[in-house]
């Protein structure tokens, strides 16, 4: 499925859904992958991903976000997302590379990263999300949609926000 703003720095996207042999029904699992090419030093791109308190302001599906210690390998924070309260511990922690981190409730897990790639005329970013969730709970028809392209929005406004700091750095 391709996000209807692409062109606009979005390059591809996707969303799968499906049903893993491991999860009985109501449990069901998408994964999504979008890439960006952002004006903007991977640096940079990283200190914006690893400001986690500050994601509220530009991930959308994101309402809270409170980190006790610094953000770095292991660290654990918590996150409000799509109205539930998720206990999140950071998986992967390469600066200026790779960021990633695994959320749980009752309700939904998640697994996000974000892949840095240098390029001209700045950083490529992939990013990629895997949910599993309680699809009666969480998921409405009108939902699933609506949470994919929370997920590519997130993209484009990270584009923006690094961007939008001044020249490349």
């Amino acid at each position: 499925m391709l996000h209807p703003r692409a062109g606009h720095g979005v390059s591809w996207a996707r969303r799968d859904s499906y049903r893993s042999p491991g999860f009985t029904s109501p449990y069901a699992e998408s994964s999504m992958h979008g890439e960006a090419v952002i004006e903007a030093s991977p640096g940079r791109v990283y200190s914006h991903l690893v400001d986690v308190p500050r994601w509220p302001d530009w991930v959308p599906e994101v309402r809270h976000a409170q980190v006790p210690d610094e953000i770095r390998l292991g660290a654990a924070f918590e996150i409000e997302m799509y109205g539930v309260r998720l206990e999140a511990v950071v998986s992967e922690y390469e600066p200026d590379a790779r960021f990633g981190w695994i959320g749980s409730s009752a309700d939904l897990s998640i697994y996000q990263a974000w892949i840095l790639v240098p390029v001209a005329p700045g950083t490529q970013v992939i990013a990629k999300k895997v949910e599993r969730e309680l699809t009666t709970a969480l998921v409405r028809s009108s939902q699933a949609e609506e949470f994919y392209y929370a997920h590519q929005d997130a993209l484009l406004r990270l584009k923006r926000l690094a961007e939008d700091a001044g020249p490349l750095a």
